[in-house]
């Protein structure tokens, strides 16, 4: 893996390398490889973030920027983030803004981050009135996963990871969703997860190809997240992304289906896959006026309307423009 982010990244005039401070203490794969990197490319340093969500914040971007100042990086400099996918937006939204933006590479450990933060572009951080408002679109030079980290990630993330996969499946490959479905609830095959994340990772790479900046079909990508990050920042992040987006996509599905564009029975077999999986879904008890007015400063609001993702079958997702005053009176009813 080394190798590989050495040939992406170039011949920069150094390297740092930021690492989830969870990860760092926790997994043996870690240090071996910043010293591999070290091995390879010059000026190679590691900064700890503070794990998790917790390093989101525009004061952890700035303490960043401020250490890349401090151990002398210029634009010929490049960044590699090491962790889940907090860390992968923080990484790349540290490299965007960095002296206006340096090179950088991701190595996503989580199966959340491998499937879905590190890849597209989008990097950014939250702000007190919500989930990543602030970011930049920046692509990185490679992102690399080794599977091997998922082999000590709680059961708990990991569960939180496949809530991304399934989004997938349901937005764009039916197939995906069956393969999940014959799965849950028994033990993985490396082999059969390997074809998982693959298949989830291009589902992301080809609608991201076609619409990098989310000017049309990318918005697809969003579905499930309009309400599940509204319940996320309610939680006070207590609650990890991928559990959120599984109550959100409960809600989106419910929705859909109470206004007819999702077919009948998919609520109840989604929401039969998402329990096998671990999953939370029980997304009626979580729509209380603090969630539902986060939805009014959500990035996808144009005026007094949110575009609202929408899956009327396996496979298949449409855009609509809903409004905040529909979105409110109907969605609590609707799951």
């Amino acid at each position: 893996m080394a190798q590989k982010i050495a040939v992406a990244l170039g011949k920069p005039t150094g390297v740092a390398v930021l690492v989830d401070s969870r990860l760092g203490q926790l997994s043996p794969r870690v240090q071996p490889l910043v010293e591999a990197l070290a091995a390879r490319l010059p000026g190679v340093q590691r900064l700890d973030l503070p794990a998790g969500e917790s390093c989101k914040t525009l004061a952890a971007i700035e303490r960043s920027c401020d250490w890349l100042a401090g151990n002398g990086y210029d634009r010929g400099a490049a960044l590699v983030g090491i962790g889940g996918g907090a860390t992968s937006d923080h990484a790349g939204f540290a490299a965007a803004v960095y002296l206006r933006g340096i090179a950088y590479a991701t190595c996503p450990t989580t199966l959340l981050a491998m499937v879905d933060a590190s890849v597209g572009g989008k990097t950014g951080v939250d702000i007190a009135a919500g989930k990543n408002l602030v970011g930049a679109f920046y692509q990185p030079r490679a992102v690399l996963a080794d599977l091997g980290f998922l082999d000590s990630l709680p059961p708990r993330e990991f569960a939180a990871g496949m809530a991304e996969v399934v989004k997938a499946g349901l937005i764009a490959d039916a197939a995906l969703l069956d393969t999940l479905e014959a799965q849950a609830g028994a033990a993985m095959p490396a082999a059969v997860l390997a074809r998982i994340i693959e298949a989830a990772v291009r589902v992301k790479v080809e609608v991201v190809a076609a619409d990098e900046r989310e000017s049309g079909r990318r918005a697809i990508l969003n579905f499930g997240h309009t309400v599940g990050h509204a319940i996320e920042a309610a939680s006070g992040f207590q609650l990890l992304h991928g559990e959120a987006l599984s109550l959100g996509m409960v809600a989106a599905l419910g929705l859909g289906t109470a206004r007819g564009v999702t077919e009948p029975g998919l609520l109840a077999r989604v929401t039969a896959l998402l329990t096998r999986l671990g999953l939370p879904v029980d997304a009626k008890h979580r729509l209380a006026t603090p969630v539902l007015d986060r939805i009014g400063v959500d990035k996808k609001r144009v005026a007094n309307a949110v575009r609202f993702i929408l899956v009327p079958r396996p496979g298949q997702a449409v855009i609509e423009h809903i409004t905040l005053d529909a979105l409110k009176r109907q969605l609590p009813s609707a799951v």
